[in-house]
């Protein structure tokens, strides 16, 4: 930690402060015709109700949101020379041309001209250069004329020179080429004010009312009439200068300060009271001299230059030193010593002074720190440790690069030396110098724990914790601590928070346990993980968001200021942030060329009156086609692949700009550019909430629009209504197809029904016939063996008859019964019966046997028939009259004729077969 400064040299370096005061300049922002989109010249600015930014440009009007700047150029393309903002409307005047701008339903400004209800009038190659409101009406001035209008029409009120108008004490009042100020009175009449000689012969090229006074500018000097008598500015210091910078522009920003636009060296503020002037210029920051224009709004002015827009904030907390010609470089450290401020940069230690930068003699390179310890000033360089004395470098150690420096606690006389290859002792009463054994890692910062031990950062591989012997000679131990969360140790680095060690590792904070002999999470600090401690001040403690690259100040209790990057400017030099405390209040900032001075009661009251104005939302649009935010835009489903909604914040102090999109596809996002965009929109219903957020976290108020998406058009109403009757269509279908099925079923089991009782009365009659056929068959059989077993009997009657044949007396009578026995054994009534009870019982049998062997004979067919009912040949000879013998040889027979292979059974072959 920093040395305590004696009371002494406190005062002594506030003394400095104050001399060395005019070389910080409050915040500028500068934009560029690059960043604008138009031309470099703008004559004149203007701040409507809700805090846009108007610009009359070469090349239109420009607009600026607090998002984003656009121009609107003019029908003609002329140059707007003039803007107002009044009510709702932003009027302009242009060559022989002038008009206003107003929002339409869908937010797009548009252009009206006001030259037709001139009518007849010719206007004869005038510029509008002025604009004002008065009493209700509109008046438009150039240098050769003043028009008014009503609302309703344009009326020429006095064709004469007119180099300046204003409003005062309820009058008009008019600045006539050199004959001096006069007042517009109701019946047109132009009346002179009173004791004006002293005006006599100049030319007057503004007014501007300040309180109870008109301020009346020529070229060169400042004027006021109180109502009764015109002088000159009792200031003269004050005129000196608007003779040297030539005057523009007046402009009252508050009750005691006033600011003048010069033409020559950029703007005066002013303090009535105090009668001192602070002037920006180009070597405060701003990009051109020329002032054309200006406006004021919660102590940010902006200025329209010949050469770009700037805007500086002159209420701000943090002033900014600024190097522009590039040698300062990123300053690393700011020490006061001796009624001088000292910068360590990374180009070398500088002295500056109210005349300028000046490097010191030797110290040319990369400085890291400064350090005040005794009332000498040292640093620590890339080149080894030196003293500054005299404005020189003088070597402590030169044999290697050094980071840091501090007094040893016990060791009045000691410096322990932190540098590229460990740990130096330097005792600068007698300047010995040695190195303290076993430490041979880089060492980029030291802290005290105790008198006994140190702790020690590596810039790559975690902290150590060091005990040292009293005479600094010797450690007694070098330890590494390790890192609980088991991660890396780059840019690990150690602090002292409350007389408590703090371990900063990978963005995670720790405190070291002495019982345990190892870190542990740091409850008091879990609410400023990802942040880097720069200083404990006054029972304050300022921290760097890894980030969001801002600065964060706590006093760990009810107070919590955030000051964004963009606050400062976007110059903080990232991870080599530092914070040099000059007294209870103010601090100073390193900074990419330069230094920052931040004023800490002045920012404590800011933020809590932060600005936070409501966001705008503006514009609508689907695929490039914008719709009235008059009513809830309905956007077809086709339009919402791309939706495009404008939004704008001007005038605020919010760090951010933030939307929440509630609806089916709920998106949450931070607005870019000024707009918001979406892609694929499902179809339905959304809100749209847009706010803004402080750099302390603070919500403004919501603006919302509610939209919607059509459904595609296969989700339209009316294909809804088609997919109904389709629907209905299609369930009349299914009815009627179950209909159909129904019936076809029914139809089916009453068929099956019908086709099992049929098969089943055909089974019964098919048993029936088939007993029948059995029956037949056994008949017909039983017939058969009958006849065959009669045939038999006859055939051995017939045999025994011819054996004794020789024995009847009679042989007339014996052949007669003989015939009989034969024609009883060969009758065909029999056969025919057969034949007839066989083709009963065997349909076709002859038919499909003769069409198959044509040349068979009857008595073939009489025993393929026999055969088919597997009768024996000794069963079928009786039937035939022949003997078993003549059966055997038919069947030889009737097989050659049929052409049956020998093996083949002829009764199987017509079973099977016929």
């Amino acid at each position: 930690m920093r040395i305590i400064l004696p009371f002494v040299l406190i005062l002594l370096l506030l003394q400095f402060k104050i001399s060395f005061s005019q070389e910080l300049t409050q915040p500028i922002q500068n934009f560029s015709s690059v960043q604008y989109g138009a031309a470099s010249q703008n004559w004149d600015v203007v701040i409507d109700s809700r805090g846009i930014i108007y610009s009359a440009n070469n090349e239109g009007l420009l607009s600026f949101d607090g998002q984003k700047w656009e121009l609107h150029p003019l029908p003609s393309g002329a140059i707007v020379r003039s803007v107002y903002a009044h009510q709702e409307r932003v009027y302009t005047g242009s060559y022989q041309e002038f008009g206003y701008w107003a929002r339409n339903r869908k937010g797009e400004l548009k252009y009206t001209s006001l030259m037709p209800l001139l009518k007849d009038y010719e206007m004869h190659n005038e510029e509008i250069w002025d604009i004002l409101s008065f009493q209700g009406s509109i008046y438009f001035r150039s240098f050769g004329a003043l028009y008014k209008y009503d609302q309703e029409k344009i009326i020429p009120v006095k064709n004469l020179v007119l180099n300046s108008m204003q409003v005062f004490n309820g009058k008009l009042i008019l600045a006539i080429g050199k004959q001096g100020i006069f007042s517009l009175e109701e019946n047109g009449e132009l009346s002179p004010l009173p004791k004006q000689e002293i005006l006599k012969g100049k030319t007057v090229i503004e007014l501007e009312k300040d309180g109870k006074d008109l301020l009346i500018g020529t070229r060169n000097a400042l004027y006021k009439f109180d109502g009764e008598t015109f002088s000159l500015y009792e200031d003269s210091n004050l005129n000196g200068l608007l003779e040297r910078y030539e005057l523009n522009h007046i402009l009252r920003i508050s009750d005691v300060e006033l600011v003048f636009a010069t033409v020559k060296n950029g703007i005066i503020q002013y303090n009535k009271n105090l009668k001192n002037s602070r002037i920006y210029n180009r070597n405060s920051g701003l990009q051109n001299n020329t002032v054309l224009g200006m406006a004021v709004r919660n102590g940010k002015i902006w200025l329209g230059l010949d050469n770009g827009i700037d805007a500086i904030n002159l209420s701000s907390p943090v002033n900014f030193y600024t190097d522009d010609t590039g040698e300062l470089g990123a300053v690393y450290d700011v020490a006061f010593h001796n009624s001088q401020i000292y910068l360590a940069s990374n180009t070398g230690v500088y002295q500056l002074n109210n005349n300028g930068l000046s490097l010191i003699e030797g110290a040319e390179g990369h400085s890291w720190n400064l350090e005040i310890i005794n009332n000498q000033l040292y640093s620590n360089h890339n080149t080894g440790t030196y003293r500054i004395e005299n404005l020189k470098f003088i070597p402590v150690e030169s044999r290697t690069g050094s980071f840091d420096i501090i007094k040893a606690p016990e060791n009045a006389g000691a410096l322990l030396i932190g540098n590229y290859t460990g740990i130096s002792i330097y005792s600068p009463e007698n300047g010995d110098l040695w190195e303290l054994n076993e430490v041979n890692f880089p060492v980029r910062k030291l802290i005290y724990e105790n008198p006994g031990v140190i702790w020690a950062s590596h810039p790559y591989e975690g902290v150590y914790r060091i005990g040292l012997e009293n005479d600094l000679k010797e450690h007694k131990f070098i330890r590494k601590i390790g890192n609980p969360n088991k991660k890396g140790n780059y840019r690990a680095d150690v602090f002292k928070v409350n007389n408590q060690i703090a371990v900063l590792k990978d963005n995670t904070w720790f405190k070291y346990n002495s019982f345990t002999d190892s870190l542990e999470i740091f409850g008091d600090l879990k609410d400023y993980q990802n942040h880097r401690l720069l200083v404990e001040a006054n029972n304050g403690y300022w921290f760097t968001n890894v980030n969001t690259n801002g600065l964060v100040y706590t006093d760990f209790k009810d107070l919590k200021l955030q000051l964004s990057f963009k606050e400062l400017n976007g110059r903080l030099v990232k991870g080599n942030e530092k914070v040099i405390p000059f007294n209870d209040s103010i601090f100073y900032l390193t900074l990419n060329d330069g230094f920052a001075r931040i004023n800490l009661n002045d920012l404590v009251r800011e933020k809590k009156n932060e600005n936070l104005s409501e966001p705008i939302i503006y514009h609508f649009s689907g695929s490039g086609q914008s719709y009235d935010l008059t009513s809830i835009p309905t956007i077809p489903y086709t339009t919402a692949r791309e939706v495009v909604i404008g939004v704008a914040l001007p005038d605020s102090d919010a760090s951010g700009l933030f939307y929440e999109l509630q609806g089916r596809n709920g998106l949450k996002g931070k607005v870019e550019n000024g707009e918001i965009k979406f892609q694929n929109l499902a179809y339905g219903d959304y809100i749209l909430m847009v706010y803004a957020l402080s750099p302390q976290g603070v919500s403004s108020n919501t603006s919302k629009i509610e939209f919607s998406v059509m459904p595609p058009w296969y989700l339209s109403n009316l294909v809804k209504f088609f997919y109904l009757l389709i629907f209905l269509f299609l369930i009349g279908m299914i009815y009627w197809f179950n209909r159909l099925k129904l019936k076809k079923h029914r139809r089916t089991l009453e068929q099956k029904y019908q086709k099992e009782h049929e098969e089943r009365l055909y089974k019964i009659e098919k048993e029936r016939l088939m007993g029948e056929i059995n029956s037949k068959r056994k008949e017909l059989a039983n017939t058969t063996l009958l006849g065959a077993r009669k045939n038999e009997v006859l055939m051995e009657i017939q045999g025994e008859l011819s054996k004794d044949k020789d024995k009847f007396s009679n042989q007339f009578r014996l052949k007669h019964i003989m015939n009989k026995i034969n024609r009883e054994i060969k009758n065909k009534d029999e056969w025919n019966l057969f034949e007839t009870n066989f083709n009963e019982l065997h349909e076709d049998f002859f038919k499909d046997l003769l069409s198959t062997y044509p040349k068979l004979s009857n008595k073939d067919l009489k025993l393929c028939s026999y055969l088919k009912m597997n009768m024996s040949s000794k069963e079928i000879a009786p039937l035939m009259g022949i003997t078993v013998r003549g059966v055997e040889v038919h069947r030889y027979r009737l097989r050659k004729k049929m052409k049956l292979d020998p093996k083949e059974n002829l009764t199987n072959f017509f079973i099977k077969n016929f």
